[in-house]
């Protein structure tokens, strides 16, 4: 197993098939045993091993990666502006709606 070291969340993709082979965490970690990837990544990114106790054929210690959790306040709430109609008190958001409620006014009088 391989600890590699990179900026957060990061994609790394494959530079002969262009598709994502793995990517960083929130803390810049990824953690693999994939020995593909290792040999192929240990040029790139500053690594260490990471040693796992076997018991038998299976792992007895396992690694937990966090799961990723992405916030983002980029654009501010618009400010919603009411149309009002100027003869009763008839109030939409939609300018459209507003010419077609003047229009029910010109049926009445």
């Amino acid at each position: 197993m391989m600890k590699f070291f990179g900026p957060p969340l990061k994609e790394i993709k494959s530079k002969t098939s262009g598709k994502m082979m793995f990517r960083f965490d929130t803390k810049g970690e990824f953690i693999t045993d994939d020995n593909e990837i290792i040999q192929r990544a240990m040029g790139f990114f500053d690594h260490i091993p990471l040693k796992a106790e076997t018991a038998g054929e299976r792992v007895a210690k396992t690694v937990v990666v966090p799961v990723m959790t992405i916030t983002t306040n980029d654009s501010p709430k618009e400010e919603v502006r009411l149309k009002h109609c100027k003869k009763c008190g008839f109030s939409c958001v939609n300018q459209g709606d507003l010419l077609a409620h003047y229009r029910t006014h010109k049926k009445e009088g």
